[in-house]
């Protein structure tokens, strides 16, 4: 919710702009007064310095119609400056009220807003002694309020609950809380009682529940577009004290935004209360995640040094294995036919490239086997598992995604070790065809399909058996691409032998 919260923000303005657009389809002047209200009540928790023109706008138009909505319009002051955290100007402004000549529905407004504004002002009192004046203030007028409510309003029984939480009956204020028919609780009414309910199970002391109903009563403001709330902030610092450092910081930095926002001028000086300490904490577990990070860094470099000392170690190894095999294989017939081939091969290399080009020769086979031995691995699982019938083993194992990937990794670090040891064979390739002709890898490529099969020419596997098999193509296909540059090429009878002969 918070990380969408520009979504919801947009549907708020969205509908105070039709509210806005509205006023010039008034078709009367009691039309346009109720209009400017929904827009003051749309303004009230979200802007406060819009909302407060609006309650001006009314205040003129009564005026102008010598209409008596001024102890409505000195409550909505008010409740403004209530929460614009202007307090004196707002008890000002009910002090001027005679409540005795207030309609009914009037006066449900007037005790509502003396019982929240003297609630508000008793938790920022300094003293003891203020704090007990207005607390007694604000429990007076709450109580003045509920036999005004009857039990067909979902703010009869959050009254009830703030009674009891009064008394320090948590238990008693959950039940009835939760008593409140399904019917009666909507829109904003689903965060204000989800903030009474968790408001009276940090009484009770269970910190769980406390949490779920500060996170629902927060999601309600957050999808509502209200700014000036206190879920969520309670919700950070909560957090904070359970070490989710990371959310504690995020949702704390949303509070503090939407109380600027709103011009919530107490809301934002009750923050920064406990930001410097949620922001201290929160850089302290960067530095020890950054800390973590470097450390995990050097273990890893020492790690790959391993690996590329124990590569080395073993491509020794591997070498004189070779020469050993080499020996023995004079022992038999068979073993003598190769071992005259590879005589005559080593008597061709001149230069330690051409020992890099025997290795990697005998790299690309054992990694030809490698995929041919997977693909058969895949086929007898999938195999398996359709004479067992097992349908989520067998969609799993059909995949051939896996394959394809590791041959796709498999030929571009082919592409790279190649072109490693001969890193002008592109432009030497071209020098031997001609200028019209000449091939070059598409964007994204290290060697294209005709530069590959000539790379492994040039590696001496010649045999188009082999080639197809390492590239995954038809015979006739590699015949046919074999074919295609031959015939570009400036010498087509000693092009391959030219090939062969390309230096590093």
């Amino acid at each position: 919710m918070v990380d969408n919260r520009k979504v919801y923000d947009n549907r708020k303005e969205q509908k105070i702009e039709r509210l806005k657009e509205s006023i010039s389809l008034a078709g009367n002047d009691s039309v346009r007064y109720e209009i400017y209200n929904k827009l003051f009540r749309e303004y009230f928790n979200y802007q406060t310095d819009s909302a407060l023109h609006y309650v001006f706008l009314k205040e003129n138009l009564a005026r102008a119609k010598h209409w008596n909505y001024e102890d409505e319009l000195r409550m909505n002051r008010s409740e403004l400056f209530s929460t614009m955290g202007m307090y004196k100007e707002a008890i000002d402004m009910l002090e001027e009220i005679d409540s005795k000549r207030l309609p009914t529905r009037q006066l449900k407004y007037y005790y509502a807003m003396c019982s929240s504004l003297y609630g508000l002002v008793a938790g920022y009192s300094s003293t003891l002694k203020e704090r007990e004046k207005y607390y007694q203030a604000s429990t007076s007028y709450r109580d003045s309020l509920l036999p005004l409510y009857t039990p067909d309003t979902e703010f009869y029984y959050r009254l009830k609950a703030g009674q009891l939480m009064a008394r320090k009956s948590y238990q008693e204020a959950v039940d009835v809380l939760q008593r409140v028919p399904p019917e009666l609780i909507e829109g904003h009414t689903v965060g204000l009682v989800a903030f009474d309910l968790s408001t009276a199970y940090e009484g009770l002391g269970n910190v769980e529940l406390e949490m779920y109903y500060l996170a629902k009563s927060a999601i309600v403001d957050l999808k509502l577009s209200i700014k000036e709330y206190i879920a969520l902030h309670k919700l950070a610092y909560l957090l904070y004290q359970k070490g989710d450092i990371e959310r504690a910081y995020k949702y704390l930095n949303r509070s503090m935004a939407d109380a600027v926002f709103c011009n919530a001028r107490f809301r934002a000086i009750s923050i920064t209360q406990s930001y410097p300490i949620i922001d201290r904490a929160y850089k302290v577990k960067s530095a020890q995640e950054q800390h973590l990070r470097q450390i995990l860094m050097f273990i890893s470099l020492g790690v790959m040094l391993l690996l590329a000392v124990m590569v080395l170690y073993i491509s020794r190894q591997m070498h004189k294995l070779k020469i050993a095999r080499l020996e023995l294989s004079n022992m038999n017939e068979q073993l003598q036919h190769v071992n005259k081939q590879l005589y005559q091969v080593n008597q061709e290399l001149s230069s330690a490239n051409m020992i890099k080009q025997e290795y990697i020769v005998h790299y690309l086979d054992q990694c030809t086997m490698y995929l041919d031995k997977m693909e058969n691995y895949r086929r007898s699982l999938e195999n398996l598992s359709i004479s067992k019938d097992l349908k989520n083993l067998f969609k799993a194992i059909k995949s051939e995604s896996f394959i394809t990937e590791e041959r796709e990794k498999f030929y571009k670090s082919f592409d790279e070790t190649f072109l490693s040891l001969f890193p002008h064979f592109v432009e030497s390739f071209n020098a031997l065809l001609r200028d019209e002709e000449r091939i070059y890898p598409h964007p994204g490529e290290l060697l294209s399909t005709e530069l590959r099969i000539f790379a492994l020419i040039r590696l001496g596997i010649t045999d188009s058996n082999k080639i197809a098999r390492f590239l995954r193509y038809s015979l006739t296909t590699i015949y046919n691409y074999r074919s295609k540059v031959r015939n570009k090429a400036k010498d087509k009878t000693q092009f391959e032998i030219q090939v062969g002969q390309i230096q590093s």
